[in-house]
């Protein structure tokens, strides 16, 4: 069942609104379970750092916090079933992040969205604080709302610079890309959730659709990833010649494939280029695909790393 990726700057109140989505979606199984099977079944998780253990500490430096991304994947990816609502409540920052545990979801023909808690870097950075003196959640405040206290122990806190750097760093969703659609802001200020929007688009969607990105097949061909590379680095080549030729931004037209690349306005440099290559590759490695059908996903990809 859905996947509801939580999404926001550290300390902006993600734990607290992550149980009112558990608490709402638990009602709702417990009201509709005795008319429909199919709701009976259905169990909600929650997978969090501080459920899996995971120090604030580990964001500090690159290894740490990539070894943290994974556990924390992997947490997710064995919970999620078609009777499972998993809701991952980190912060999910990066989009080629959200973009993996999307593929994950709609491998499994299930739903995900992006529930992205909005909340001004000041505010966080006040909240962090309250959650060493006071010991509340990581939304540091107290009573209802955000700041409500999460089974009623202390949270670790950010370490300033690592708050202030992972502010930095954060990528906001964006309801106009695949992976983060569809997408719920909840305002720091808000006591309540869209509730039963969510469970709606969530629950009572019609079955999703499989998608040429997120099947997953195995690599039955010898020569695939040597096939993927060599799409991946046309598409590369294709965006590098178009910039030499007219300059930043406009549209490309990649050879073989029917979609075109968005550029922004300013420069995209070969390292950025070929960093987000590495990741779709990594991404897609264990997929199948035709050639053409390889470089429209990639074309997909940077359109929604690019914007």
């Amino acid at each position: 069942m859905p996947l509801i990726m939580m999404s926001g700057f550290p300390a902006s109140g993600k734990t607290t609104r992550a149980h009112q989505i558990k608490g709402f979606f638990e009602s709702k199984i417990s009201e509709l379970s005795p008319t429909d099977p199919r709701i009976a079944r259905l169990k909600v998780h929650i997978v969090s750092d501080d459920s899996l253990g995971l120090s604030r500490e580990a964001y500090r430096e690159a290894r740490p916090e990539k070894d943290a991304r994974a556990t924390f994947y992997a947490a997710i990816k064995r919970l999620l079933s078609q009777n499972d609502i998993v809701i991952a409540d980190g912060m999910n920052y990066i989009k080629g992040y959200r973009y993996q545990l999307h593929c994950e979801a709609k491998a499994l023909l299930t739903p995900s969205c992006v529930v992205h808690v909005g909340a001004p870097a000041e505010k966080c950075k006040e909240w962090n604080v309250s959650a060493v003196d006071e010991g509340v959640d990581e939304s540091g405040g107290k009573g209802e709302g955000p700041g409500d206290v999460v089974g009623g122990h202390r949270r670790e806190a950010y370490a300033p610079d690592v708050l202030d750097n992972l502010i930095f760093r954060y990528e906001e969703p964006n309801g106009m890309s695949r992976w983060d659609s569809p997408l719920f802001t909840v305002p720091w200020m808000d006591e309540d959730i869209p509730g039963e929007e969510m469970w709606n688009a969530m629950v009572n969607n019609e079955a999703v659709k499989p998608h040429q990105a997120t099947i997953l097949k195995p690599a039955v061909e010898a020569n695939y990833l040597q096939v993927l590379d060599k799409a991946t680095q046309e598409v590369v080549l294709a965006v590098v010649e178009h910039q030499k030729m007219h300059g930043a931004g406009g549209s490309v037209t990649i050879p073989e494939a029917s979609n075109k690349i968005e550029l922004p306005t300013n420069h995209v440099g070969l390292p950025q280029l070929q960093r987000m290559r590495r990741q779709f590759i990594s991404f897609n490695r264990q997929h199948t695909a035709e050639k053409t059908s390889l470089k429209n996903m990639f074309v997909e990809y940077l359109n929604g790393e690019l914007e």
